[in-house]
């Protein structure tokens, strides 16, 4: 029963996840970025062998192959545009898995086309949210989310920066 449960549960939520809803022009937001500033998170459990360090060198790694500028601090002349990448990992001991989230997101400052003279804020203009299960044996398919999450977006970011 608990397995039943479990299987409907992972196929509603990787169905979500394929569903997402995704504003097309999201990736407009991306258009003339020379680089991007990467912040990485992980929140609330830490599962065994997926570190925050691991995290960034898997996303320089697979931007330096995207051929996507990382840069060592934000830069004003480019919008402080920061990549974000938050994984988020709840433990259920009972049923032995992890519920995970992992979000892949661009923040930058940007100004209200009604207010064109006033101060840019900070505002997230793109992102993409994938959700799963996987247990404590199979942290590589935490790791498969964030890569098609960073496939997205290089996929998005090379669609407006040819």
């Amino acid at each position: 029963m608990v397995i039943t449960g479990l299987i409907a549960f992972d196929l509603l939520t990787s169905l979500a996840a394929l569903a997402e809803l995704q504003r097309s022009d999201t990736k407009e937001s991306l258009r003339g970025l020379s680089g991007v500033y990467v912040i990485s998170q992980l929140i609330d459990v830490q599962p065994e062998g997926l570190t925050t360090d691991g995290i960034n060198k898997m996303v320089k790694a697979a931007l330096a192959k995207a051929k996507i500028a990382v840069d060592a601090e934000p830069k004003k002349d480019n919008g402080d545009a920061n990549l974000s990448i938050t994984v988020d990992t709840i433990s259920q001991p009972q049923l032995g898995v992890y519920a995970f989230t992992v979000e892949v997101a661009v923040t930058q400052n940007v100004q209200l086309a009604r207010q064109r003279n006033s101060t840019p804020v900070s505002a997230r203009t793109w992102s993409k949210t994938i959700q799963g299960i996987t247990t404590p044996d199979r942290i590589d398919v935490i790791e498969q989310a964030l890569k098609q999450g960073l496939d997205r977006f290089a996929a998005d970011y090379h669609a407006v920066n040819p």
